[in-house]
């Protein structure tokens, strides 16, 4: 946006008169930081940061969120704004407030030590997390044999079913299991 500067005008008297107008101050700068602060804020919702390795020996995860976010404000001054934790599985998530504590946590400090009751613990801080997925076909009560599914049929039903969320791979875990399918 251009800024308006002050034109000289001839009056009828003959005087020259100078028409001030109003400066406006924001200028082309102005909105690009604005912008600039759009992405940025943007970017900052997306600021995720997955934990695995989380002990299993904790049930209580709201326990767990503690110990993690303690930790994470006493040694690192780390304040993240959300910590979810599934101790079941293992892993978790946290919101962080912008993309540089979440390269901080990912390339830099990388893992944490829990201070447990019964000792210590180590987590992982990642960018991405990789789950396994295990399918066994109930074939116990069936009176004749199964012709079990092939992994790419297994694939096309898990796309139809997981909304196209394509899976890296499916794969028979041995021989002597073939009613159970890794994904």
């Amino acid at each position: 946006m251009d800024v308006d500067y002050p034109t000289l005008i001839k009056s009828p008297s003959g005087s020259d008169k100078i028409n001030e107008s109003k400066f406006n101050t924001t200028s082309t700068k102005g909105f690009q930081s604005i912008a600039s602060n759009d992405e940025e804020y943007s970017s900052e919702c997306e600021a995720i940061v997955y934990i695995s390795d989380l002990p299993s020996s904790i049930e209580d995860d709201l326990y767990l969120h503690r110990l993690i976010e303690n930790g994470l404000e006493k040694t690192f001054q780390i304040k993240p704004i959300i910590i979810q934790c599934y101790s079941k599985l293992g892993a978790g998530f946290m919101h962080l407030r912008n993309n540089q504590i979440k390269k901080r946590l990912i390339e830099d400090i990388k893992r944490m030590v829990l201070d447990l009751s019964g000792g210590t613990h180590l987590i992982s801080f990642s960018d991405m997390i990789e789950l396994i997925s295990y399918i066994v076909i109930d074939t116990t009560n069936e009176k004749n044999d199964v012709n079990l599914p092939k992994s790419d049929e297994i694939l096309n039903r898990w796309i139809k079913i997981y909304n196209g969320e394509k899976p890296r791979s499916c794969e028979q875990i041995s021989i002597q299991f073939p009613n159970i399918y890794r994904i």
